[in-house]
């Protein structure tokens, strides 16, 4: 994904920024969490399997995948990360997650997270297509692709593992205006 510069977060309580060596912790700790690992696909069982987010990203691959950190304003901690994974420059397409701890839900983060990175996404590094996946159970985040103007384009059955278990997923897309 090239780029030149970061997407910029317009919400009072935080800012995005590249994720660091010390968000791993706090950023396991907040997935090991189980109102957050069950809405989620991952299958962590160590902190160090999320070390490589922390990498810095090359901005001149094209197809180079981007987790950014949700901070604090006030302090820097790790509210949450979002990013793009999935990237597929022949198609200019890539797939959109996010996640919050549990103490930042309902303050509208997420949301403003998501159009930080459509509006970069789509105007800065140049993709026609932002999709998400999500698992059918995950309520508040298909609402918050519902508020940013994502539109649901399908139910994908078995699409991916959660845990040993074949998950169910909506399919929802972004496509530049």
């Amino acid at each position: 994904m090239r780029y030149t510069r970061l997407p910029e977060l317009d919400h009072p309580l935080a800012w995005l920024r590249l994720l660091r060596a010390d968000d791993i912790g706090p950023w396991y700790a907040a997935l090991s969490q189980p109102q957050v690992f069950e809405h989620t696909s991952w299958n962590l069982q160590a902190a160090r399997e999320l070390a490589v987010y922390a990498q810095p990203p090359d901005p001149t691959d094209a197809a180079a995948m981007l987790r950014l950190a949700i901070a604090a304003r006030d302090d820097d901690r790790l509210l949450g990360t979002a990013g793009f994974h999935s990237v597929w420059p022949p198609d200019r397409r890539a797939e959109i997650a996010y996640d919050l701890v549990p103490a930042a839900w309902g303050q509208g983060l997420a949301t403003a997270a998501v159009k930080a990175l459509l509006d970069w996404g789509h105007g800065h590094v140049g993709l026609v297509r932002i999709q998400a996946t999500v698992l059918v159970s995950n309520a508040p985040s298909l609402a918050v692709l519902a508020r940013c103007g994502f539109a649901r384009e399908g139910l994908l059955r078995s699409y991916r593992q959660v845990r040993g278990r074949s998950g169910d997923f909506w399919l929802y897309a972004h496509v530049a205006p």
